[in-house]
């Protein structure tokens, strides 16, 4: 109990602290979770969770994780630098020219089928983007155009 509550008082974030407060006035009185709930502001099943923790892993448990970063992923950030290294020597040498291609390439890195999804998603985190030259119609005639630019007047009204 001394030892917890020295890791209370270095606590830095709210749900560290919430966590304290729960367990300590869970333990030193033996209150129920209905009791503490609105004390902490937490939810009675949320009181239930902490205390299951605690109880299974001990005052470790009692310690915040934080969330978020990247927990499911196919390839570590490395691999993908390195990915990306390798990918910018093959688009240098003009191997490399549409999303299929470095789709072909990622796949057998990884080592399956990847989704379009994750495919631009490992572009975007890596700062690639989706370039490509303005469509044109197939029936143009780039002397037509060239006439329309020499003829166009320089000042233009509509009609009214």
């Amino acid at each position: 109990m001394l030892r917890f509550k020295a890791n209370y008082q270095q606590a830095e974030t709210q749900q560290a602290i919430a966590d304290g407060k729960l367990f300590m006035i869970q333990v030193g009185n033996m209150h129920s979770a209905e009791l503490i709930a609105p004390l902490v502001n937490l939810s009675v099943h949320s009181i239930y969770k902490i205390v299951e923790r605690y109880n299974l892993e001990g005052a470790s448990a009692l310690l915040y994780k934080e969330k978020g970063g990247r927990r499911r992923f196919l390839l570590t950030t490395e691999k993908e630098t390195a990915l990306f290294v390798s990918l910018e020597n093959l688009a240098s040498k003009g191997l490399i020219k549409t999303a299929n291609d470095i789709r072909k390439v990622i796949e057998q890195k990884v080592g399956k089928a990847v989704s379009d999804d994750y495919l631009w998603d490992l572009l975007h985190r890596n700062g690639w983007k989706k370039k490509m030259p303005r469509p044109h119609h197939p029936k143009r005639s780039l002397e037509d155009q060239a006439d329309f630019k020499k003829n166009f007047p320089k000042s233009w009204s509509p009609l009214q």
